[in-house]
């Protein structure tokens, strides 16, 4: 699902071939949070195209000889990426795992959407914190040097996800989500 939401949001941009569309997502630094390798990008490409969510536009020829295919999304497929797009924010689990992929795309995102998911996510995490709190004084005597670093380790990684969607949710309801000033440099390194 995450490759077929990479693949969608790239192709938002512009007609691109399969090497293209992962030099973006590499250049995106993509391959830090999700594992999206070769094979993964060219099955969900041609998965994507069998689904009629993008179509070959035409074919170009590679310096070393051969041919490469450019797709581009299509209105079914734009549709489906704002599905997917949209469900991803309201995937539960840890930020780094289900908000980084997306977060390339929110500026494609509905923000009233947005803000509700994150608004709701920040609630669980408040919750999580409260819960953390909670059980310190009673586990603290009892827990090795080990458990106490956890304990610490869950807190302030909580505080750290809810500090962080706090400021994503600040600019979402001010309006100040914005594309990259200029797409051309997205390309940039050809």
């Amino acid at each position: 699902m995450k490759a077929e939401l990479l693949i969608l949001g790239v192709l938002h941009r512009g007609d691109f071939h399969p090497y293209e569309i992962k030099r973006r997502l590499s250049n995106a630094m993509v391959e830090c949070y999700v594992d999206v390798d070769v094979g993964t990008l060219y099955y969900a490409i041609r998965q994507l195209a069998q689904g009629k969510l993008i179509k070959a536009t035409g074919r170009e020829e590679v310096r070393r000889g051969g041919m490469r295919t450019v797709y581009r999304i299509t209105a079914q497929g734009k549709e489906r990426f704002q599905e997917l797009l949209h469900a991803q924010f309201e995937t539960d689990g840890p930020v780094c795992e289900t908000l980084y992929a997306p977060m390339l795309f929110l500026h494609f995102a509905d923000p009233d959407k947005v803000a509700a998911a994150l608004r709701r996510r920040i609630a669980c995490l408040d919750q999580a914190i409260a819960e953390i709190a909670a059980l310190r004084p009673q586990l603290s005597p009892i827990l090795a040097t080990g458990g106490r670093h956890l304990m610490e380790h869950l807190d302030q990684q909580r505080r750290l996800d809810r500090r962080w969607l706090q400021g994503v949710l600040k600019d979402v309801e001010a309006g100040r989500v914005q594309d990259v000033p200029d797409p051309r440099l997205l390309a940039a390194g050809e």
